[in-house]
């Protein structure tokens, strides 16, 4: 066991296929004196879920770790803040209210296609064109103007910087206790100091936004909790930065894998393809996407494939019981979600891109827990709406202009995110005819 242990931090998705594997659905064991549970069964999912729910497993042991990042944003708050920032903010991201920034989607996904188009390659790097595409609309949804500027250039450098550096620092807190801090000193060292240019910076954005706009900067300070009281400047600034962090990266890496897997199934692409064109010149409205199935059940299968959370993890407050298990206190519980993702007794064929898993019922014959992608129990993600939104645009967007095919293989490899290892260079070739859709 101990070496798979040890492998968590350089193989983390092998060595979690690896641990189950061998030890089965619900492993307990312990790593520098720190007692650990590795489950990959979506049943223990929910026992764990609905435990939660009463307040006997938290997110606690982690929260010394998160803070100089997140502070007390929702990725990492707790106890009545977490409570009432989540009351506070879902509201924001309901079907209803992303409408609000549906046209900044369309028009940033328009903008990069007309670019491609003008530039007439037919070799184009997807990772940095998504990038942009996905920043863009982040810098006008939350903070309003797009300014075309050095210090969002070295916003971007420095949210790279901090996606590499977070997971190994939140791995060695689980695993060790921060013992193995040692081992990225001059990781953590370039990390702090892109945190703080990172924080420096929505912290400008915020003295220049007021309370009047649309902004969701503007939208944040605006709210008000049961009791009537707003996010304090802390707060506002923590929920920023948490929501700007996990609305790029995550999105990015899933739109990257979706373009490499397409570009590498050719079948599959074209009945993409096929449905996108059935939609003639209609506009790309959310009602009008709701009718992509096999373009939605390609998106939810390369989250499947490439989950951008490999596992999930909680602390156990109390003694608790999972898989006729008990789990003793103070016993970190990870949920092993890539297993899961591949283990053939809940997927045909779980090592192949099939969107075929997501069509005609064959997701209500699985568990509920089976398929995560967007966290589960009480701290699911608030932005799901939003994140499906925009990536869905992006992607008809793109496929109604554009045929895609990728040449070469790209392995993942794991930050706080499930990403390509390099960035993916595609071919393109203009469909005939096509229009871009608004």
């Amino acid at each position: 066991m101990l070496i798979y242990l040890a492998r968590l931090i350089t193989n983390p998705t092998g060595a979690l296929t690896s641990i189950h594997n061998k030890y089965g659905d619900c492993v307990q064991t312990c790593f520098f004196n720190k007692r650990l549970l590795f489950t990959s069964n979506p049943a223990h999912y929910e026992e764990i879920f609905n435990q939660e729910a009463k307040g006997l497993l938290n997110r606690d042991s982690l929260y010394e770790a998160k803070k100089p990042m997140f502070g007390d944003g929702l990725f990492n708050s707790k106890g009545e803040t977490w409570t009432n920032q989540r009351r506070l903010m879902q509201p924001m991201f309901t079907k209803q209210a992303i409408a609000e920034w549906h046209g900044i989607m369309l028009e940033e996904a328009a903008n990069a296609v007309a670019r491609l188009k003008s530039n007439g390659s037919t070799k184009v790097n997807i990772s940095e064109e998504l990038k942009a595409i996905i920043q863009s609309i982040l810098i006008q949804v939350m903070f309003g103007r797009l300014n075309s500027s050095n210090s969002e250039k070295l916003l971007m450098a420095a949210i790279d910087t901090i996606v590499k550096g977070l997971f190994p620092h939140l791995l060695s807190e689980t695993l060790g206790k921060g013992k193995l801090k040692r081992l990225f000193v001059l990781q953590n060292r370039r990390m702090e100091k892109a945190i703080n240019q990172f924080v420096g910076y929505v912290e400008s954005k915020i003295d220049e936004i007021g309370p009047d706009g649309h902004e969701l900067i503007s939208l944040m300070m605006k709210g008000r909790d049961r009791n009537g009281s707003q996010m304090s400047r802390a707060l506002l600034r923590d929920e920023a930065v948490t929501l700007f962090l996990a609305g790029q990266d995550t999105t990015v890496n899933t739109l990257i894998w979706f373009f490499y897997l397409i570009g590498r199934h050719e079948v599959v692409h074209k009945r993409i393809t096929s449905e996108i064109m059935e939609l003639e010149d209609a506009p790309l409205t959310p009602e009008t996407l709701e009718r992509l199935t096999y373009t939605k059940a390609a998106l939810y299968e390369t989250l499947r494939l490439y989950p951008q959370a490999i596992a999930l993890s909680r602390d156990t407050a109390e003694t608790i019981t999972v898989g006729g298990q008990r789990i003793p206190k103070d016993t970190s519980v990870i949920m092993s979600l890539y297993a899961t993702n591949r283990d053939g007794r809940w997927w045909d064929r779980p090592d192949e891109f099939n969107p075929e898993h997501f069509l005609n019922g064959a997701a209500t014959q699985r568990h509920k827990y089976t398929f995560l992608p967007f966290g589960g129990g009480v701290h699911n993600c608030v932005g799901r709406h939003f994140a499906e939104l925009e990536m869905m645009v992006i992607i008809v967007t793109v496929l109604r202009a554009f045929t895609i095919q990728v040449n070469e293989d790209i392995n993942p490899t794991v930050s706080i995110t499930y990403k390509p290892e390099r960035d993916v260079i595609v071919s393109v070739t203009p469909n005939v005819n096509a229009k871009i859709g608004m």
